[in-house]
């Protein structure tokens, strides 16, 4: 395009300014791209077409934003110089970019000064080349520097990408081994599962011989005694002396007969062990070798619940149960133990070469139940839920010879051991009680606690400690631990009253509380009483097999005896929102029934609806029914906010005309509420006690129970088991 714009044979000195500036815009876009300004800057300063001034301001002025808008902005300042500034751009151009200078003139660069237009003289025009000349050259070996710098790179880089496809290739190779070794480690699996189904058929078979050969030595015993009883009669019972030899005779080959059968037998029972447990340290003593029996069944009858819990009659043991006979002094002293009633009780340390050892018992097996016999009596306890506190006692009085169930759970021991060592529990215990006395704060963190409050309990057996559990309060609203530390144990705090004779005394008692209790502001001692009897009602208790509990040495407590419980097992409920209201004393509360019936979301249950039955949602039921019904109603999972408001006489006044509507008086209002606020500890749940100052008349008085109603409902509800 340059060539055809210029005609041939005509330099670029014979062309006007308007042809200049013609050829330059013409390719100015192309110029705006390919220039850079403080390159050519130098040379047009050089030639006094530009000046300091015009320089700094096309470098630095903020408005031009990149190299295209600086070297546009330096054509407009060159068009002012008209033809001088033409020339000395194409210059510039034929010096610094040759290649752009043919594609905008059409002609080939020269060096030559007669093809320069005499803009600058020329020495100084061979000064400035020499200086170009020299630039050009620094730039070529910064460049040829760089090239080799890449280069260099680029090698390096070569040699990365090689090493990577090498370990790629490893990695191939290794991700192959891993899959053979999946492989192989599935198939090893497999073996030892398939061993371990061995290892079961050699218990089976194990067990099997020792039956028969408790079935020889039972036969043998027989023997003996049919030979010791022949040679006493024999002259009597037979006319000839021969009869009675030969008799004799017959009886020894048979007793023979089953002794060589007693040592296959033996030798039989002794070559199953070694495979079981090929240990040197066994030895062939009847009296130290153990003797086990696989039970795959369940128990037909357990023992009656610990802390007590709501547990069915019997407790069915799930799951495949290894049953082991051993005899030591003391089972404490062969091993020791972890867990709770939570995670289960497990084997945690075996005594290296003791009675538990040699027979098999290791770590991560969970102690189901165990039988031993004391004073001459079977005794059988479960451990299957026991905290840890329960389970050290039971297993502590262990001596002699014992049976232990074991559950092989090794994956629930280790976890519970990480648990453990991460400090996210320190134990397997949790289970939550109400306290039915009062406590006092004492020293390393002892917890002071209000009668009825609801206590958390984690650990049965802290370090250090033996009649003391780590426990928490819990936030009323949500299962939440709160403040946490320790408590006196069951039975460090364990009242019991022997009550002989009328329920005359129990009353007294209960009436003596309420009056002690009235006088106070805080309730100071809840007296809760339990109809079970046995050793103690939060501990084991055991099954007596093959006794009776008539017989002397095994006294039963005289059936009136009533033992107080310091703590109550407690377990949680989410009742709906809206739940039936229940108002104590009965006189008042039917009075303010028909007034909470007409509050919005309530309704009034009378005696002859059903109170048992489906409750609407968001609707309270106003209770006409009594405490009587309570425990009726949480059978049904019914569970009534309970309030008993407190009644003094000037309260009373205050209702008297209210009361002679209802044809009650004052007296009758505060007998009922003298005799009804000691049944209140017999209620299976908490309740809420207003006091007799919170209100004093009928409209505070509902205007507290609203309030009250509300924050009772976000609680939660915590239940006693039937301790009847």
């Amino acid at each position: 395009m340059a060539e055809e714009s210029v005609p041939e044979g005509r330099s670029l000195k014979e062309l006007s300014e308007e042809e200049l500036w013609e050829l330059i815009n013409d390719n100015r876009h192309r110029i705006s791209l390919g220039v850079r300004p403080c390159i050519l800057l130098p040379y047009l300063r050089q030639v006094k077409v530009l000046t300091e001034v015009d320089e700094d301001e096309i470098l630095s002025c903020h408005n031009l934003t990149n190299r295209c808008m600086r070297t546009s902005y330096m054509l407009d300042l060159l068009r002012t110089q008209g033809r001088n500034g033409a020339v000395a751009l194409l210059e510039g151009l034929m010096i610094h970019y040759p290649v752009l200078y043919t594609h905008v003139t059409g002609r080939k660069p020269s060096t030559e000064p007669s093809r320069f237009s005499g803009l600058i003289k020329y020495s100084e025009l061979t000064e400035y080349l020499i200086r170009a000349v020299t630039g050009m050259q620094t730039e070529l070996q910064e460049a040829r520097n760089e090239a080799g710098k890449m280069s260099t790179r680029c090698s390096s880089l070569e040699s990365e990408v090689s090493q990577l496809m090498e370990q790629e290739e490893k990695c191939s190779h290794l991700q192959t081994e891993n899959e053979r070794l999946q492989r192989h480690l599935s198939s090893l699996q497999r073996e030892v599962t398939k061993l371990k189904d061995e290892k079961c058929d050699l218990y089976i078979r194990y067990t099997t011989s020792i039956e028969e050969k408790s079935a020889i030595n039972g036969r043998l015993h027989d023997l003996n005694l049919q030979v010791s009883f022949c040679l006493k009669i024999s002259l009597r019972a037979y006319q000839s002396r021969d009869d009675a030899q030969a008799m004799i005779a017959r009886i020894l080959a048979e007793k023979d007969t089953l002794r060589s059968q007693l040592v296959e037998l033996q030798e039989a029972v002794f070559t199953l062990q070694a495979k079981r447990n090929p240990r040197p340290r066994l030895r062939k003593s009847d009296k130290s070798t153990p003797i086990f029996s696989l039970l795959l069944s369940v128990s037909k009858s357990s023992a009656p619940p610990f802390l007590v819990r709501s547990r069915p009659k019997a407790i069915r043991v799930n799951g495949r149960v290894l049953s082991l006979s051993l005899q030591c002094e003391a089972l404490l002293s062969e091993l020791s133990i972890v867990g709770g009633n939570k995670s289960g009780v497990f084997v945690h340390q075996v005594t290296e070469g003791g009675a538990a050892h040699a027979a098999g018992i290791s770590p991560g097996a969970q102690i189901v139940e165990v039988r031993y016999e004391q004073n001459s009596r079977a005794l059988r306890m479960v451990l299957e839920d026991s905290t840890l506190e329960e389970a050290m006692w039971a297993l502590g009085q262990v001596t002699g010879f014992c049976q232990l169930s074991l559950r092989p759970r090794q994956n629930d021991y280790e976890a519970l051991l990480q648990q453990l060592q991460n400090s996210t529990m320190s134990s397997g215990d949790s289970f939550y009680i109400r306290v039915n006395l009062s406590l006092p704060a004492g020293a390393s963190g002892t917890l002071a606690v209000s009668c009825n409050n609801i206590l958390h309990v984690t650990n049965t057996r802290p370090a250090g400690t033996e009649d003391l559990w780590q426990a928490s309060q819990v936030h009323p609203c949500q299962l939440l631990d709160l403040q946490s530390g320790t408590v006196p144990n069951y039975y460090r705090l364990v009242l019991c009253c022997d009550v002989q004779g009328s329920e005359l005394t129990k009353e007294k008692l209960s009436s003596q509380a309420g009056r002690e209790n009235t006088r106070s502001e805080q309730k100071a001692v809840r007296i809760v009483s339990t109809g079970r009897q046995g050793r103690n009602p939060l501990w084991v208790s055991v099954d007596e097999e093959n006794t009776n509990g008539t017989e002397s040495g095994s006294p039963s407590p005289p059936k009136s005896c009533v033992t107080l419980m310091p703590y109550t097992l407690v377990t949680p409920h989410f009742p709906p929102v809206c739940r039936p209201i229940l108002l104590l004393p009965t006189i008042l509360g039917r009075m303010l029934d028909k007034k909470l019936a007409s509050w919005q979301g309530f309704q009034l249950c009378g005696p002859g609806k059903q109170c048992c039955g489906v409750i609407a949602p968001h609707t309270h039921l106003c209770q006409y029914s009594r405490l009587d019904c309570v425990r009726r109603l949480h059978r049904s999972e019914i569970f009534p906010v309970i309030i008993f408001i407190g009644v003094s006489a000037r309260n009373a006044r205050k209702l008297k005309s209210k009361l002679q509507r209802s044809g009650q008086t004052e007296e009758q209002l505060l007998a009922c509420s003298k005799s009804e606020e000691p049944l209140l500890d017999k209620l299976p749940c908490l309740y809420h006690s207003m006091a007799p100052d919170s209100w004093c008349d009928r409209n505070s008085l509902l205007t507290s129970l609203r309030t009250i109603i509300w924050e009772e409902q976000r609680k939660v509800v915590w239940v006693e088991p039937d301790l009847w």
